[in-house]
Order: C-alpha cells, then sequence, then structure tokens
C-alpha cells in the first residue's frame, strides 16, 4: 500500500520511513479517550515515562530528547505545562491562609503598597511559574555553549516540569507551601542542572554554579514582575 504520510510503497504492517500503521481507524470517542489516557498511564511513552525517567536517569532522558530521540518522551514544555497544570489545580482545591483584614488606620502609603504587592506575589506569581524556564536557561546558554538556546529552553522545562512535582507532593503534605517560596523545589532544580550539566573535571564547580544560576533566576523571576506590579497596582 501507499503511505498515508510519506506516499511510498511499502509491505507489512507499517511504513518503514515514518512508521505509520498500514490500516488506518477511524476517529471515534472511544479512540479520542483511549489517546487521551494512553498519554498519560502508558509508563513506556507519554508523562509516566517522563516521570519515571526523569527521576531514575534526568541526564540521558533530557539529552536523549535534545539529541534527537524523541519518540516515547513527552515534549518538555506539554510536560511541564501538564506538571503546572496539576499543581495549580490542586492548590485551587486546597485551603490557604486568609488574608488578614486590615483597616484605613493599619496602613498607609508604602506599607500599603507592600501589603497589596505581597498579596499580588502569593496570589498572581504561581501562574507565571513556566517562565522561571526562560530566566534560567539564559544562564544556562551563557555558561554551557554546547547548546542553542531554544535546546536549553527544551532541557530547564524538563527540569522546572519535574521540579513541580516537588511542589505537588509538598503541598498535599504541607497544605500551605506556595511554590514559588518552595526551598525543596529550587533545590531539586539545582540537583537536576547540576547533573545535567556536571563536568566530571569539575564536579563543585558545577555545583557551585547550578546553585548561582538557580538563585539569580530566582531573583529575576520575582523582581522583573514585582517592579512591573508596583507600576500596575
Amino acid at each position: 500500500m501507499s503511505c498515508i504520510n510519506c506516499n511510498i510503497d511499502f509491505e507489512g504492517q507499517f511504513c518503514p520511513k515514518c512508521g505509520e500503521k498500514k490500516d488506518i481507524d477511524r476517529i471515534t470517542f472511544q479512540s479520542i479517550i483511549q489517546s487521551v489516557f494512553s498519554g498519560f498511564i502508558d509508563m513506556d511513552k507519554g508523562l509516566l515515562f517522563n516521570l519515571k525517567n526523569l527521576t531514575i536517569r534526568p541526564k540521558i532522558t533530557i539529552l536523549q530528547y535534545v539529541n534527537g530521540k524523541r519518540k516515547y518522551i513527552l515534549n518538555p514544555i506539554s510536560y511541564a505545562i501538564i506538571t503546572i497544570s496539576i499543581y495549580l489545580f490542586l492548590d485551587s482545591l486546597l485551603p490557604r491562609g486568609t488574608r488578614p483584614k486590615l483597616s484605613k488606620v493599619d496602613i498607609y502609603g508604602a506599607q500599603e503598597m507592600g501589603v497589596k504587592l505581597g498579596y499580588f506575589i502569593r496570589d498572581k506569581m504561581k501562574y507565571l511559574w513556566l517562565t522561571y524556564a526562560l530566566y534560567s536557561s539564559f544562564f544556562t546558554r551563557i555558561f554551557y555553549k554546547k547548546y542553542n538556546f531554544f535546546e536549553h529552553l527544551a532541557i530547564n522545562c524538563f527540569i522546572l516540569g519535574h521540579a513541580t512535582i516537588i511542589a505537588i507532593l509538598t503541598r498535599l503534605i504541607y497544605n500551605r507551601e506556595l511554590i514559588i517560596f518552595n526551598f525543596l523545589v529550587f533545590v531539586y532544580i539545582s540537583i537536576l542542572q547540576y547533573k545535567v550539566f556536571k563536568n566530571p573535571k569539575d564536579a563543585f564547580g558545577t555545583a557551585a554554579l547550578s546553585l548561582i544560576i538557580v538563585f539569580v533566576s530566582y531573583l529575576l523571576f520575582l523582581g522583573l514582575p514585582f517592579a512591573f506590579a508596583n507600576f500596575i497596582i
């Protein structure tokens, strides 16, 4: 038969060029549901594949994707969006501390602005969590020049998405642990960066640089939106 994707003639069940099946099934409600769930529960591909392999062998999994071995690996941006969405959904369900009721007598001028900015960071910054990967990628690109910026962005989206799992677990355990103030999340990000970019000849230097990149990226992540919010609040 002729492949529906490549238009080359072949024999057998799969196209030798692109891997498309010989017999194409019609799209049905059942097939859509199956494809959605398979992306989440199949240990050999999709979300659970990423969870398993980024936990067990993060460097190999990430660099395989960057170097072109991508068939079973959920792409980094999708992975980060899914884990962040799970966190945000969970955060919306769990209770948080209530805002203190401050009268006009209690707050004036700069103090009032500080209170508003504090609530802005607490309530809104979690929705910008994905942008942390941009800041991190900027610095990893500067210090680790082997890959281009978008390859670094893929690496850091994998790292961010996987570190968000820590935020999900601690949100469940401690209930009020916010992702942007979760110390364990940033420690894990630095560990994953260290593993991916580790230089065997200078392991200590790589570890120190990972901590510095995480810290400076965090300052930018909070600082730039904070400065912007100062003008709009």
